[in-house]
């Protein structure tokens, strides 16, 4: 399995407006201001997150568990301060290891920067560079329609949708959605 490329971090990348935000790759001394940023996400969309991340136990074994071959967190900080977490999810070997998995989560003072479309393009990047043959992302329609937007953007596209799948928290059910960006010559095409 190919190592990923850090060698590019960390860069500066211009929000809309020119404003500069540093990307990196999360370390072990991001645990408190990690915590303090998915506090900041409001607990009705921490909801649908995976893990419970407004958790001082959750986000301890995050850092403690750092591995970069199997999940690779990007951190984009403003003035020292975290303000997204992207993150590129693979499995090492058997069936899955052709492909990774995408998560972002942006500050919500931070929406609308095109900062997600940012970290999105570069996992993308760094998975094309790995050798993976292509990126998934899953989405809540009707709850995450901007990252569904931001992931077409960058060249998703839907290949699947469970239909009322998931609950929010008042019981009403929504579809979740699964969008691929394919990698190989596709990917290389789009970045000229």
């Amino acid at each position: 399995m190919a190592a990923y490329s850090l060698n590019r971090f960390p860069l500066t990348l211009p929000l809309h407006g020119g404003v500069p935000v540093t990307v990196r790759p999360m370390t072990g001394e991001d645990e408190a201001g990690l915590l303090a940023f998915f506090q900041r996400i409001p607990e009705s969309e921490r909801y649908f997150l995976k893990d419970d991340v407004a958790s001082a136990e959750v986000v301890h074994r995050f850092v403690e568990e750092l591995d970069y071959g199997r999940a690779l967190p990007l951190l984009a900080l403003l003035d020292g301060r975290i303000v997204a977490n992207a993150v590129l999810i693979r499995h090492r070997g058997g069936y899955l290891a052709h492909k990774g998995e995408i998560r972002v989560l942006i500050d919500p003072e931070q929406r609308g920067s095109g900062l997600g479309v940012m970290l999105m393009t570069e996992l993308a990047t760094i998975a094309w560079d790995a050798g993976l043959d292509h990126v998934e992302f899953q989405f809540i329609r009707g709850i995450q329609d901007d990252a569904i937007a931001a992931a077409e953007f960058v060249g998703a596209f839907t290949v699947g949708t469970a239909t009322e799948y998931v609950k929010d928290r008042d019981g009403i059910l929504h579809d979740l959605v699964f969008l691929r960006i394919p990698l190989g010559k596709w990917w290389q095409w789009s970045r000229f």
